[in-house]
C-alpha cells in the first residue's frame, strides 16, 4: 500500500469499521451528513470540529498531539520521544488514537498533524518558539550562556516554559557584544534571544530545549503528564456487604420515587414561570420522605428525566402515562429506568440544591458526557473499592485535560455525581458496587443480582391503634390503594400507614363503598380487622353523602332537619346565601364546588350528585401525556449508517483525484495551481494561485500577479489543475 500524501487519501484507505470508528469518536461529523470523503475532510479540519476532537483526548494523547505540533510536519517520532521522554512503544498507541480521529495521517515515519490541530495549539505549542532560521549548536549555546553572565539567567527562566516572548523597547536595533549593557542586550548580542518585531523578543527554540533539559527529562511543558490514568487506590470493603447495602439503597430510591409521584397524583403541584418547582412545594414533598430538600429535589429531577412525571399544560406537574406502566415492572427494572435516565440527563440534578428543581438553571448539555466519564473511571476499580474524591478528580482530569483546567468546577461535578451515585445505590459505604458497572456499561440487571431486590408483599398487619404495618415492600397496586385508605407515616421496609377520618373519606370520595373497603382490608391483612377500624369506616360511611350538592345554581338535599337548621344558622355559611325551598331542600347561587368546599370547612361531609341524582365520585386522575421538554437537537445518522452512506457515495465517484487533494498537496510542495471558480458577480474566472492554507471551507493563497492574499470558498471552485510555476 502506498504512503498517503493527504488526509483524504489516508481516509480513502479506511474500511467500513475504521470509518465507523472515526464517526463514533467524532459524532459532530455526522451532522450534516457528508456526501463524500472530501466533504468529511472539510468538516473534520474546521477549527471547531478539531477543537472538539482534541478536547476528547486524554492527557497523554493530548501531550503527543502537542509534541507533534512542535515537531516539523512529515517527521518521524524521534523528536516526539525526546520531548516527552518516553519510548516509541508508549507513543505509537497515542498516535494511532489520533489517526483514528483523523487528527494525524501518514505512517509513524512520516507523521502529519492536520493544520487545524497545529493552529489549535497556538503559535507556540509547548511554550516553544518556531525553529530558528540559523540555530545555534549546543557548544555555542553553552559558550553564549557563560558570556552573557549570571544576571541574564533570570530573563531566560522567565521565558523558558512559555510563552517564549517578552516586551523590550527597540528590540530590533543592531547591537554588538561590546555595546551590550543590560542582560537583555547581552542575550540579544549573543543570539540567545532574537528580535521578533520592534518591541518583542523571543527565546530561540534550541536554547529553550537545552535549558529545559538541564531541569527535566520532560521537555514539552513545565508539568509532566502520566502515560496511564491515575489509579484509584482507596481501601476495600467486603463485596457482599457493599452489594447488600447498594441493593437496599436502590430499593429505597424506587420506593421514594413511587411515594413522591403518588403524592403528586393526589395533590398536583403548580410550576413556576421558569418551569421549576417552588421551594415550598419541595419542602412539602420532602416531609413525606426524610425531610432532606436536596434529596427530594434530586428525586423530582430523576423521575422527570425518566418521563414518569410531566406537565401537559406547563402549569401543573402530574404523573405521566408512563408512570402507570412503570408501576407494573419489577423492582430491578424500575430502578434501571431511573438510573439510566439519570446517566443520560442533560442536567446537573444536584445543582438544584440552590435552585428550583426542573428549572432552566440546571440545564447542561455536557452533563451526560462527564457523568459517563466518571462512571467509566469508577468502573475500572475493583468491586468494594472506596472512591476517594481527590483520586477520582485526578483520574477524570487525566481523561479530560480541558476540564482539569478548572479544578474547583471539576471537583464540584464529581462531588455531585458521587452523592447522586450513593442515592442510586451505585456506591454503598462510599465503595463501588455491582450496580455501578451496570449503569456504566449499559447492561441489564442479571438474574442473580435481581433476586437480591426485596420481593414485594401483598399483605399488611392491621393493628387496633388504627395503623397498618408493612413488613417489607408492598406491591405497587397494594401500596397505592393503602395510601388511598390511610396516610403513610413512615417509609422503608417497615412502612406504617394510619387510618383517619380524612383518609377513609378520601376513599368514599373516590367511589369506594364501606363493604368494598372492608373486603379489601380483609383480603390484604394477615390479622382480623380490629373493631375500632370497623367503627371508623361505618361512622364515615354514615356521614358521607348525608348532604348532596347539585346545581340550581346549587341545591342541597339534607335528610336530617336538625342538620339543615344547623347549616342555615352557621355564620360561615352566610356567604352561600342558602334558603329552604322545600323540606330537606336548600338552594344557593354559589357554584357546587364552592358549596362543597364551604361545607367541608364547617366539618360536614357533603357529597356531590349529578343532574340525575347519581352520586359523583372524584374526577379521573389526570395524566401527563408528554415528557418535560428537552433542548431540541438535530437527529443524525448512526456512525455505521453514516459510514455506509459515505463509502457508497465514494464508489459512485469517478476514479480521479479531487480538488481538495490537489490543493492540499500544492500547499505541502509549494506548487502553483490554476483554479477555475465562480467570481462574486457570478462570472467564470480563472486564477493562478500559490496556495498557503487549505481549511475552514476555503483556500487561501497569494496571487503571483498582484502579490495579494486571496481567499476562495470551496463551494465556488469548479476545477483545480497544476500550473507551471514562473521562474
Amino acid at each position: 500500500m502506498s504512503t498517503p500524501r493527504t488526509l483524504t487519501e489516508a481516509l480513502r484507505a479506511f474500511d467500513h469499521d475504521q470509518l465507523t470508528e472515526l464517526l463514533r469518536l467524532r459524532p459532530d461529523l455526522r451532522y450534516p451528513l457528508p456526501r463524500q470523503l472530501a466533504e468529511l475532510v472539510g468538516q473534520a479540519t474546521t477549527s471547531a470540529s478539531t477543537a472538539r476532537a482534541i478536547d476528547g483526548l486524554n492527557a497523554w494523547q493530548r501531550a503527543v498531539a502537542e509534541a507533534l505540533a512542535v515537531a516539523a510536519p512529515g517527521t518521524g517520532l524521534r523528536e516526539v520521544t525526546t520531548l516527552l521522554d518516553a519510548p516509541r512503544s508508549a507513543i505509537e498507541p497515542a498516535v494511532e488514537a489520533l489517526r483514528r480521529r483523523a487528527l494525524v495521517w501518514g505512517d509513524d515515519d512520516d507523521v502529519h498533524l492536520v493544520r487545524s490541530a497545529r493552529d489549535h495549539f497556538g503559535s507556540y505549542p509547548g511554550g516553544l518558539a518556531p525553529p530558528t532560521p540559523q540555530p545555534l549548536s549546543k557548544d555555542q549555546i553553552t559558550a553564549a550562556l557563560a558570556a552573557a553572565g549570571s544576571d541574564a539567567r533570570p530573563v531566560l527562566d522567565r521565558l523558558l516554559w512559555g510563552p517564549p516572548t517578552g516586551t523590550v523597547r527597540n528590540a530590533d536595533r543592531p547591537i554588538t557584544v561590546a555595546e551590550a549593557r543590560t542582560p537583555v542586550e547581552r542575550l540579544l548580542a549573543h543570539r540567545l534571544l532574537r528580535p521578533l518585531d520592534r518591541d518583542t523578543v523571543i527565546l530561540n527554540r534550541e536554547v529553550a530545549l537545552q535549558l529545559r533539559a538541564e531541569q527535566s527529562d520532560w521537555l514539552l511543558d513545565r508539568d509532566p503528564v502520566g502515560r496511564q490514568v491515575p489509579a484509584l487506590t482507596g481501601s476495600r470493603r467486603s463485596e457482599r456487604v457493599t452489594t447488600s447495602a447498594a441493593i437496599g439503597a436502590a430499593h429505597e430510591l424506587v420506593h421514594d420515587a413511587e411515594l413522591i409521584i403518588a403524592e403528586l397524583d393526589l395533590s398536583p403541584r403548580r410550576l413556576l414561570r421558569d418551569g421549576g418547582l417552588s421551594a415550598r412545594d419541595v419542602a412539602s414533598l420532602s416531609r413525606h420522605l426524610d425531610g432532606r430538600d436536596d434529596y427530594t429535589g434530586f428525586l423530582i429531577e430523576a423521575v422527570a428525566a425518566a418521563g414518569l412525571v410531566g406537565s401537559p399544560d406547563r402549569i401543573t406537574l402530574l404523573p405521566s402515562t408512563d408512570y402507570d406502566r412503570w408501576l407494573t415492572w419489577s423492582g430491578p427494572q424500575r430502578w434501571l429506568r431511573l438510573a439510566t435516565a439519570w446517566r443520560d440527563a442533560e442536567r446537573y440534578l444536584s445543582a438544584t440544591t440552590n435552585a428550583h428543581p426542573l428549572s432552566q438553571d440546571a440545564v447542561a448539555p455536557r452533563a451526560p458526557d462527564y457523568r459517563k466519564l466518571i462512571l467509566q473511571v469508577g468502573a475500572g476499580a475493583e468491586l468494594g473499592t472506596v472512591l476517594e474524591p481527590a483520586e477520582l478528580v485526578a483520574a477524570v482530569g487525566w481523561h479530560r485535560p480541558a476540564a482539569a483546567r478548572s479544578p474547583e468546577q471539576l471537583a464540584t461535578v464529581v462531588e455531585w455525581t458521587c452523592r447522586e451515585a450513593a442515592w442510586l445505590g451505585l456506591t454503598a459505604l462510599d465503595a463501588v458496587s455491582e450496580l455501578w458497572s451496570i449503569v456504566a456499561d449499559d447492561k441489564p440487571v442479571q438474574d442473580e443480582l435481581g433476586r437480591l431486590f426485596p420481593e414485594p408483599l401483598d399483605q399488611v398487619i392491621i393493628q387496633s391503634d388504627l395503623t397498618a404495618v408493612a413488613q417489607g415492600p408492598l406491591e405497587a397496586s397494594v401500596a397505592g390503594t393503602l395510601r388511598l385508605l390511610a396516610d403513610q407515616e413512615s417509609r422503608g421496609g417497615g412502612a406504617v400507614y394510619r387510618f383517619k377520618q380524612t383518609s377513609i373519606r378520601r376513599a368514599f370520595d373516590a367511589g369506594w363503598a364501606s363493604t368494598e373497603i372492608t373486603e379489601w382490608l380483609e383480603r390484604h391483612s394477615v390479622t382480623a380487622i380490629p373493631q375500632p377500624l370497623r367503627y371508623l369506616i361505618e361512622d364515615v360511611a354514615r356521614q358521607h353523602g348525608a348532604i348532596r350538592v347539585g346545581s340550581a345554581a346549587s341545591y342541597l338535599r339534607v335528610e336530617d332537619p336538625a342538620q339543615q337548621a344547623a347549616v342555615l344558622a352557621h355564620p360561615d355559611a352566610a356567604r352561600l346565601r342558602l334558603r329552604a325551598v322545600a323540606p330537606g331542600v336548600l338552594i344557593s347561587p354559589a357554584d357546587p364546588d364552592e358549596v362543597v368546599t364551604v361545607l367541608q370547612d364547617l366539618g360536614l361531609k357533603p357529597a356531590a350528585e349529578d343532574d340525575q341524582g347519581r352520586l359523583l365520585t372524584t374526577r379521573p386522575r389526570r395524566r401527563a401525556t408528554v415528557r418535560p421538554e428537552s433542548p431540541a437537537r438535530p437527529q443524525s445518522a448512526s456512525a455505521a449508517e453514516a459510514a455506509a452512506a459515505i463509502l457508497a457515495a465514494e464508489e459512485r465517484l469517478p476514479p480521479v483525484r479531487d480538488d481538495l487533494d490537489l490543493l492540499t498537496e500544492a500547499v505541502r510542495t509549494k506548487a502553483r495551481v490554476r483554479i477555475d471558480y465562480v467570481g462574486p458577480s457570478g462570472e467564470p474566472t480563472s486564477l493562478d494561485l500559490d496556495p498557503v492554507r487549505v481549511g475552514d471551507g476555503s483556500v487561501r493563497g497569494v496571487d503571483p500577479r498582484t502579490a495579494e492574499v486571496v481567499s476562495i470558498p470551496f463551494a465556488r471552485i469548479s476545477s483545480v489543475n497544476s500550473s507551471q510555476k514562473a521562474t
